[in-house]
């Protein structure tokens, strides 16, 4: 091969390397950047229950690579409604406000799914507008048909990493801050079943909002033995898990007294506890603690911690680690059933994400122990 080929080869393969650059750029300069930025126009003015990016066939095609998965979430599922998924409403379509006053109807396109509770009779999915342009939502889904019933609009533009059901007082709960300070706030079961878009004009009414000590973020909750449980993401240190009592009414106990000169609620938690980076939600399961763990594109992971007195619940004192797809939110349990919500089905991911998962998967926890002892016999 004489000189001047080598370099006409040198040269066409610069010139191949410099547009697979340019497209490569041009990619991530529209999914990663102007996707997270910009809402595509709505085409419709009611939240759309069939927000499905896939059918279910090929969303457990999708979820097939991992056995484990497809075992613990589908199998002998086979006579429940959706092989017991629910699909996560508005990920086109959510009918919202677009000021905190909530004066002004508008649809948001790029709600992105943040926090789940269950309760006897519902499904409840929170959800934030990834532009800031609209109010937060709450999506309630009926548990037993599976279908979207309604969506409830929040006051002002809240994260929502975190809900809560407190069953004994009927009470809900969700993560939300005010010039940087963490609050848990709660609503009524009566106001969420009362609540209409259409009538009411305005975001739902609310509770009880009540600032939290000792903790930096409220990024995500669950309600245990009469507690609120409230935790706090990091992306790269240890975190924390603050507990906190509720009084009679089901409403969080204001440690601190008009007389100390205080002009609003705050309340002191009971305990900590220290956990791994990158939690995303908790819930409990007989003995153990379980959290969820994810950040970015990296694989998530549920782990399994045995309750303890000391209160340490990091990843060397692990009793069980399973690998979920991508972006992991938050997780609830109810019964023997773990459910999982992700935010990869959201307008400002889907379009990068390898595996967008659009609905709430339900897994059998017995099923789950029973994998890890089969592995370690």
């Amino acid at each position: 091969m004489d000189r001047q080929t080598k370099r006409e080869i040198r040269q066409l393969v610069l010139k191949i390397f410099v547009v697979f650059l340019t497209l490569l750029l041009a990619f991530l300069g529209y999914a990663v950047v102007y996707r997270k930025r910009t809402e595509p126009p709505a085409k419709h003015i009611v939240t759309n229950q069939d927000a499905a990016v896939y059918s279910l066939k090929k969303q457990i095609r999708k979820l097939s690579r991992r056995e484990e998965l497809i075992a613990f979430a589908f199998d002998d599922r086979k006579d429940e409604k959706e092989y017991g998924t629910y699909i996560i409403p508005g990920l086109k379509y959510t009918r919202t406000f677009l000021n905190v006053q909530g004066s002004e109807p508008a649809v948001c396109t790029s709600m992105t799914p943040q926090g789940l509770a269950v309760t006897p009779d519902y499904l409840l999915i929170s959800a934030y507008c990834h532009t800031g342009k609209h109010n937060s939502v709450i999506y309630v889904i009926n548990k037993e048909t599976h279908r979207f019933v309604k969506e409830i609009v929040l006051p002002g533009l809240p994260h929502v990493g975190g809900l809560a059901y407190d069953p004994d007082h009927d009470m809900l709960w969700y993560s939300s801050n005010t010039n940087g300070i963490a609050q848990a706030v709660s609503i009524t079961m009566d106001a969420v079943r009362n609540y209409n878009y259409k009538d009411d004009k305005m975001p739902v009414q609310v509770n009880q909002i009540c600032s939290l000590y000792g903790i930096v973020r409220d990024s995500f909750m669950t309600f245990y033995k009469g507690c609120l449980y409230v935790g706090c993401f990091k992306k790269f240190t240890n975190s924390t898990i603050a507990r906190y009592a509720v009084d009679n009414e089901g409403n969080l106990v204001n440690t601190f007294k008009e007389e100390l000169g205080m002009t609003f609620e705050m309340a002191v938690p009971l305990d900590y506890s220290t956990i791994s980076q990158q939690a995303q939600g908790m819930a409990f399961y007989n003995d153990k603690l379980l959290l969820s763990h994810s950040y970015g594109i990296l694989p998530s992971r549920v782990v399994f911690y045995e309750q303890s007195d000391k209160r340490l619940y990091v990843n060397e004192n692990s009793a069980k680690s399973y690998r979920f797809p991508e972006m992991i939110e938050q997780i609830a349990v109810e019964g023997d059933n773990l459910y999982v919500l992700f935010e990869s089905g959201a307008y400002a991911y889907r379009g990068y994400v390898g595996n967008v998962v659009d609905r709430v998967l339900k897994l059998s926890l017995p099923k789950m122990e029973e994998y890890e002892k089969s592995k370690m016999s």
